[in-house]
């Protein structure tokens, strides 16, 4: 393939970041990976691991960001570890009030971004391009820009943050009592917005997952000749169909959501949706962490099963268990639920608000409107009516998804970065 620039990746928690660096070394084009804690398998690491009952929660926690490839290890700097397993650790700390550790985590976790951020800047004299999380990247891009001939690169996983405040506000004026689980932007700092600006502004490509991603930063009047699509991946040796491919004949009909209890992810409209639908012989599991507080979601109490955030293996486990996966998001980049539901074969109910490029309306799951409940309700009905239809549409589901690999985003990512080394002005979009 071309030649590559020699590139520091600057991550704080993006997946799609540590695929890109993982490629990038693999092609010696890596000068370092700046990251929050990593498992690299060194004999602490090991030791812990091996201990009773210490080393399970570990290996269910910070272990599971191992790094495996010993040439990406070894060029990884970690940044802001004590915060972070602070965080991390405070988090999990049930018997404090959720609101204390929202609070207190965010304040952990804005220290660790401002770590990683400072390493970053230190190590950008080796790099002639900089490719990093938003919010993380701007001394290192600034660093570059002291040299001259370099490049800059932002990876932006969500939608602009104009465009994200806009939809927030108007969420709160619909549901004030939901807004707790929507934490306000205005919780980060001042000068963080002045920072993403800046970042923006001194990007040569904005890295985003989705088209609706990229269009909502041109709705806030970014070039879209300085925007990027690369779709993320999944992967699809955890995320597999069960071996069976006749309906699930048992009784109840299961339906699954996964992500943040948050209106973000249009969970008010899922659970109307829902009540409106139940029947007897139908569950609802809500898995994942609840956002802010749960005070909001108790009028829903009798209708879902709540499951905390699962190790990658049981979340696979749990989509092979349901009949359909319903993610009514209001604002998404490229949600990588959305695609291990589906590699696991089930049909899906989404909105096109990030899982747009993904899912194809009617074949392998529904497309509805946001803020719809009479649609997810009616499509509910239809799947609830038709296994074969289920069927059908998890076993195109499947399929789709093993069109979206990580090799496939990171070689999109690497075409973006060679056109830097062949000194051609940045790309206008990458094809999906």
């Amino acid at each position: 393939m071309a030649s590559l620039p020699q590139s520091l990746v600057v991550n704080f928690n993006s997946p799609e970041l540590g695929q890109l660096a993982h490629a990038l070394a693999a092609r010696g084009a890596l000068t370092r990976y700046v990251r929050p804690y990593a498992n690299k398998d060194r004999a602490w690491e090991r030791a812990l691991a091996a201990l009773p009952l210490v080393g399970q929660a570990y290996a269910s926690t910070f272990g599971r960001r191992r790094i495996e490839d010993p040439a990406l290890a070894a060029l990884t700097s970690e940044a802001g570890v004590a915060a972070d397993v602070g965080a991390a650790a405070l988090g999990r700390l049930r018997l404090l009030p959720i609101e204390f550790r929202a609070r207190h985590c965010h304040r952990l976790q804005e220290s660790v971004r401002l770590a990683v951020a400072r390493a970053a800047a230190g190590l950008a004299g080796a790099a002639d391009c900089a490719v990093a999380y938003v919010g993380c990247g701007l001394p290192a891009f600034e660093a570059l820009r002291v040299r001259g001939a370099t490049r800059a690169v932002l990876n932006y996983p969500i939608a602009h943050h104009r465009y994200h405040r806009a939809l927030q506000r108007e969420e709160h004026a619909l549901d004030p009592e939901l807004a707790v689980t929507w934490p306000t932007l205005a919780e980060w700092p001042a000068a963080y917005e002045r920072q993403i600006d800046a970042e923006i502004e001194m990007a040569d490509c904005i890295l985003v997952g989705s088209t609706y991603v990229r269009d909502t930063f041109v709705s806030e009047h970014v070039p879209a000749a300085k925007i990027s699509i690369a779709p993320y991946g999944v992967d699809l040796r955890t995320f597999a169909p069960a071996l069976e491919s006749a309906p699930r004949s048992k009784a109840p009909f299961r339906a699954i959501f996964v992500g943040q209890l948050s209106q973000r992810k249009g969970i008010r409209y899922l659970l109307n949706a829902y009540r409106a639908f139940r029947k007897p012989d139908s569950q609802l599991t809500l898995v994942g962490n609840v956002i802010g507080t749960d005070a909001p979601l108790r009028r829903y109490a009798d209708l879902f099963q709540h499951v905390p955030h699962q190790t990658r293996p049981a979340l696979a486990q749990r989509y092979r268990e349901s009949d359909v996966f319903v993610f009514p998001t209001l604002l998404e980049g490229m949600p990588l639920v959305v695609l291990e539901a589906m590699a696991c074969g089930l049909p899906v109910i989404v909105t096109p608000n990030g899982p747009g490029d993904i899912v194809r309306d009617g074949v392998d799951g529904f497309i509805v409107p946001p803020r719809d409940e009479h649609a997810i309700r009616d499509r509910l009905e239809r799947l609830y009516a038709d296994p074969e239809l289920r069927v059908e549409m998890g076993r195109n589901a499947s399929e789709r998804a093993r069109e979206f690999t990580w090799a496939a985003y990171a070689q999109r990512v690497l075409d973006v970065l060679a056109t830097f080394a062949d000194s051609r002005p940045a790309p206008h979009a990458v094809s999906h």
